[in-house]
């Protein structure tokens, strides 16, 4: 997987920055040329790239390196340093160190966005304990459906709260984030109410798992999808919590530009626990409707 970084200049640096990065950084970017600096910011705010890189030969002091934090503070460090890179590898031309421009930045009070990656772990164990309260609690469809909405309403507004006004971490309309995270919420949830109330113990442990060991640490929060080996960060977004997180930044920061594909994938897990909810329902009460009547 490579990091997708816009690229600015002239032919022959076309040629030449590529073997440049390949030196610097071993099959770590994809990078994709723009015409103008207009035609790359606007690619940045519309999440087609994670920043970009502007070098003119014959004008060493616009060299430019622009980043988006709010996307991923991890890769825009990552750029800022590899520009410093670049800079020094092209001394003799004349370059220095970059002018650095975050062009959708993070917020300033949790520039590292530590709220949101760390709200990743109490969202899943949350959704995995009320997912065990609820199977083992209530036993008709109709009563499981109802909790799990209101566990997404009622948790969701605590996560925002405390990711948005606790650490301000987040931007944008409050009410649009909070819905983010109910859909996350109801996502966890109803895997493990449905696997718990189709397969019985077996399922609540296969719904924790998926969501602990393997949804959590590649969700790719705290870095981007590229960054995981393999396709396991293909996977991470097509999992919960990588597509809560790509889609809370989308909306938060960048218009909603990038948001279609988290948001279907979180919708597809709601619809998919609360079928499993149905047909776990339905098969306990045949199992019941049957042992009654041997009896």
């Amino acid at each position: 997987n490579k990091l997708p970084i816009g690229l600015v200049t002239s032919a022959t640096m076309t040629q030449r920055l590529p073997k440049l990065l390949e030196g610097i950084r071993p099959g770590a970017f994809d990078l994709k040329p723009f015409a103008n600096e207009q035609d790359v910011r606007q690619a940045i705010l519309e999440r087609e790239v994670y920043g970009a890189i502007l070098l003119e030969p014959t004008k060493p002091a616009d060299f430019k390196v622009l980043t988006a934090s709010a996307g991923s503070p991890g890769v825009a460090q990552l750029i800022g340093v590899i520009g410093g890179q670049i800079g020094t590898l092209l001394s003799a031309s004349g370059f220095t160190a970059p002018i650095l421009e975050d062009v959708v930045p993070a917020t300033r009070d949790d520039p590292r966005q530590a709220a949101l990656v760390g709200s990743a772990l109490p969202l899943v164990i949350s959704g995995i304990v009320s997912g065990l309260l609820l199977t083992m609690r209530l036993q008709t469809a109709s009563e499981r459906i109802v909790a799990i909405l209101l566990v997404a309403v009622f948790t969701r507004f605590a996560i925002t709260s405390i990711v948005q006004f606790g650490f301000k971490t987040l931007e944008g309309s409050y009410l649009t984030n909070s819905l983010i995270a109910s859909l996350a919420v109801a996502a966890v949830v109803s895997f493990e109410v449905g696997l718990g109330s189709s397969f019985g113990a077996r399922g609540l442990g296969l719904a924790a798992f998926t969501m602990m060991l393997v949804a959590n640490p590649f969700s790719a929060l705290s870095s981007a999808p590229e960054m995981l080996p393999g396709i396991w960060g293909t996977i991470g977004q097509l999992l919960p919590l990588g597509a809560f997180g790509h889609l809370l930044r989308s909306v938060a920061f960048f218009d909603g530009h990038g948001a279609n594909q988290p948001f279907w994938v979180l919708l597809g897990w709601v619809i998919f626990g609360l079928t499993l909810v149905l047909f776990g329902s339905r098969q306990s009460n045949q199992t019941a409707t049957r042992s009654l009547a041997t009896h």
